[in-house]
């Protein structure tokens, strides 16, 4: 029973470091950056443009950002992010599930692994859907393909990272939560 006990815990752990990994990820807007002096972040529903002004009186440049929600983003990018909502959502489920069949004699685990296999599957739809909208206009690309000025930024490699635990961790919590007639 202590395996099976470590095991929960670990995929645990890996859903919660799944579930931050998420939750950073589409909350910046560095899906895609603009390889020219990174004046141009996109995120799944935001744009971040960098202004660079230099004041007459002064020899230091500034910076400033200004992230505003464009009108011409692609409908693949807010179905994505839309599917990263509701993983987010679920993998915060799967960890109170598996917490708390841990203190509980409910057996409530397989609602986990349900959720977590849920979680999964937004998860890799949402990273495959993202690539698709690389032809939108702003971009200039095409489905699956970055025009060169452009490269993918550190919240899709956090989110894509987020996808791979969430894998693991559904294969962990499916070896421990089997019905008891396989085993």
């Amino acid at each position: 029973m202590a395996t099976v006990d470590r095991l929960v815990l670990f995929s645990t752990i890996l859903f919660c470091i799944a579930d931050l990994l998420v939750l950073i990820s589409i909350s910046r807007p560095r899906w895609l950056l603009s390889v020219n002096q990174g004046e141009t972040s996109i995120g799944l529903i935001e744009m971040c443009i960098m202004f660079s002004s230099s004041s007459s009186s002064s020899s230091s440049n500034s910076n400033d950002q200004k992230c505003f929600i464009p009108h011409h983003f692609r409908s693949v990018w807010i179905i994505s992010f839309g599917l990263a909502i509701g993983a987010f959502i679920l993998l915060s489920l799967t960890i109170l599930f598996l917490v708390t069949s841990q203190y509980t004699r409910i057996t409530i685990a397989e609602y986990g692994r349900l959720t977590g296999f849920i979680a999964m599957i937004f998860l890799c739809l949402s990273s495959v859907l993202f690539p698709i909208g690389f032809d939108s206009e702003i971009i200039g690309g095409s489905p699956f393909q970055l025009p060169s000025d452009y490269q993918i930024g550190s919240s899709y490699i956090l989110f894509v990272s987020a996808t791979w635990l969430t894998v693991i961790s559904t294969l962990i919590t499916g070896k421990i939560c089997l019905p008891t007639f396989i085993i």
